[in-house]
């Protein structure tokens, strides 16, 4: 379990990581933003695939049948869902609190490019407004990463799952 804690910990300093090196490089407040986040899912395959094979070499002596490695994978999802939310919820509190403005006026441009009205361009900016607090922000990031980490899980327990070897 402590191999496993530790993929996850190290996973989930690694996406916050790039997503504050995301806020420095001003890819927040860019249209190039919408597409450097995706990254982060590359970390997190990086980080489950190199956990779940440390785990099985370490903790399982080079034994590991795909339901164990589903279960690894999980477990590493949730260390890095719980660093990655604690991340978000300092970063939409402190780091960049205006960032719902920045999403309230892009959410605009678009609406009124579409022939939005202005009471549906209000309505949106409230919705806008909720969502983009800190904790709604830190709970989607929590769930977000351990449903696709649980996904990434099925797949890389396939590739790294061992034939049972029978003692001599």
């Amino acid at each position: 379990m402590k191999t496993l804690a530790i993929s996850g910990i190290i996973t989930g300093l690694v996406i916050s990581g790039w997503m504050y090196l995301e806020f420095l490089a001003g890819f927040h407040g860019s249209a190039v933003g919408r597409y450097t986040g995706f990254a982060a899912l590359i970390f997190t395959i990086l980080g489950i695939f190199f956990g779940i094979r440390a785990y099985r070499i370490k903790e399982r002596a080079g034994q590991m049948n795909f339901w164990q490695g589903v279960l690894a994978g999980v477990v590493i999802s949730v260390f890095a869902g719980l660093i990655t939310a604690i991340f978000t919820f300092v970063y939409f509190s402190y780091i960049n609190p205006d960032f719902v403005d920045y999403m309230v006026n892009l959410n605009r441009q678009t609406l009124e490019q579409h022939g939005a009205t202005d009471v549906q361009v209000q309505s949106n900016e409230i919705v806008t407004r909720e969502l983009f607090q800190p904790l709604p922000q830190a709970l989607r990031a929590f769930g977000g990463y351990v449903a696709a980490g649980s996904l990434f899980s099925l797949i890389i327990a396939g590739l790294l799952k061992t034939k049972r070897q029978d003692a001599p």
